[in-house]
């Protein structure tokens, strides 16, 4: 019976351990793609192509509705750059991940490079603004 209790514990552990890091990594992959999608909307600001931009966009908003079920609430394990006001403020982050949703999709409404380049400004500093409030720096990476 104590066997059967400690294994039937050890699993559940297990699982908690398989969950966080997945997703810990699924975090990641949204963040690396909203990367790569802002990345590519920056020489579209000189280049303006609308097609490009609205798969950029569809990305960035896609990515969006993501965030908020990525950091629902009892998701708070084990993540070392997410800061705990995440879920003690999790009205704030819902309207900082809205807020992104919506210039991201706001972005499909430009019509020229330099309305792209304000619409990539305010998206941008909307990243910055919640990763300041709800992001941990990393830990420091060990001298080699």
């Amino acid at each position: 019976m104590k066997k059967t209790v400690c294994a039937a514990l050890l699993l559940a552990a297990a699982s908690g351990m398989v969950f966080a890091q997945d997703i810990n990594a699924e975090r990641a992959a949204v963040m690396r793609s909203n990367g790569q999608a802002v990345a590519a909307l920056r020489p579209l600001t000189t280049s303006f192509d609308a097609a490009a931009v609205k798969a950029q966009a569809e990305v960035l908003a896609g990515n969006g509705a993501k965030i908020a079920v990525l950091f629902a609430p009892g998701t708070d394990q084990n993540n070392p750059q997410a800061s705990p006001a995440i879920w003690t403020d999790a009205a704030g982050f819902k309207a900082a991940a809205d807020k992104f949703t919506a210039d991201a999709n706001a972005l499909t409404a430009v019509s020229d490079g330099p309305g792209l380049a304000a619409a990539l400004a305010t998206l941008q500093s909307n990243c910055g603004a919640c990763h300041k409030a709800y992001r941990l720096q990393p830990p420091p990476r060990p001298a080699q």
